[in-house]
């Protein structure tokens, strides 16, 4: 992105003859250093996992069945209408010159990451935060070219600027209180329409696992859960009071062991020195096609024997929110 930037900008290439340059990319690289080590230390995972997020091992056989996912997501989370004017002012830009240095800047900071990942989509899938770092300067170029249009004269911008930032205030109450939307018309979004019901109930999902563990410790041996996704390891070591208080010392709640990394628990002490202990093993299904999954065979080959608890469902408002198979 700097690299663009003084390939649009020939006035700024003088500073490449001043140090200011180079001692930032070194302390750039400084700072860099112990991520660097740390991934050559572990055969650079790092590395390894954003190139299979990418599919950079995959034959590339051009899509579009994902970039309408791409442009929508986009769309809807940076405000349709702002999304529009940036994408509008990007382009104005390009064609018709590039005379102001702050947008060339702000075009060169952001528009190539954005643009790597549209290209991306093409590929395969691109969740919605990974362009995040060329939001803020898109952001701005819209800012400074939709303002400058502005003074000009232009007509019918201060209708589209009311309409954009009425959409967002809007849009901000609901998405941080859906129930509102039950408030005003006496009906509630079904859990798959409700933005928010990835985050609600994580603490019943807690209390769930840690009353399984509880009934597991009265048969007197030691008890500790696995969660089958990085997530439910998380929200369960946060959320239960006995797992949060271990946390540090002798944790209560493991990921399951893998015999090759899958997350970050793969580098945290796992759970092999503890035979002859007992476990709750705690897995999300998917509610819309509801079916007890077998047991992975890692489970099946670390524990003596598995016996099936059967489906608890977190309900929110009477509607199942999270089957949970234990």
């Amino acid at each position: 992105r700097v690299r663009l930037f003084f390939a649009l900008w020939p006035a700024a290439r003088k500073h490449l003859r001043r140090p200011g340059p180079y001692l930032a990319l070194l302390v750039n690289a400084i700072c860099a250093l112990p991520v660097l080590i740390w991934n050559a230390q572990h055969h650079w995972i790092s590395y390894t996992h954003v190139a299979d997020i990418a599919g950079a091992g995959k034959v590339w056989k051009p899509t579009l069945k994902h970039l309408g996912d791409f442009l929508g997501a986009e769309a809807g989370l940076l405000n349709p209408i702002f999304f529009v004017a940036t994408v509008w002012a990007a382009i104005a830009f390009w064609r018709r010159g590039r005379h102001n240095p702050r947008l060339v800047y702000f075009f060169s900071m952001g528009a190539p990451l954005f643009l790597a990942y549209l290209a991306h989509s093409f590929r395969s899938r691109v969740l919605p935060n990974w362009i995040a770092p060329s939001i803020l300067p898109l952001f701005c170029l819209m800012v400074i070219y939709w303002d400058t249009r502005w003074r000009l004269g232009a007509a019918k911008i201060k209708p589209w600027l009311v309409a954009g930032l009425t959409l967002g205030f809007v849009a901000v109450v609901f998405v941080h209180d859906t129930n509102l939307i039950f408030k005003l018309t006496g009906r509630r979004l079904s859990v798959n329409q409700d933005p928010l019901h990835r985050v609600r109930e994580w603490s019943e999902v807690a209390r769930i696992a840690g009353d399984a563990r509880q009934n597991l410790l009265a048969e007197g041996k030691p008890a500790f859960i696995i969660a089958d996704h990085y997530g439910l390891v998380g929200v369960i070591s946060f959320y239960l009071p006995e797992a949060t208080a271990a946390v540090t010392k002798e944790p209560l709640v493991f990921y399951q062991t893998s015999a090759t990394p899958k997350n970050q628990f793969y580098f945290w002490p796992g759970y092999e020195d503890r035979k002859g202990q007992n476990a709750i093993f705690v897995r999300e299904l998917d509610r819309d096609r509801l079916y007890d999954l077998p047991v992975p065979p890692e489970l099946q080959a670390a524990f003596e024997s598995v016996t099936d608890l059967g489906v608890r469902d977190v309900l929110y408002h009477g509607r199942v929110l999270r089957p949970l198979q234990i």
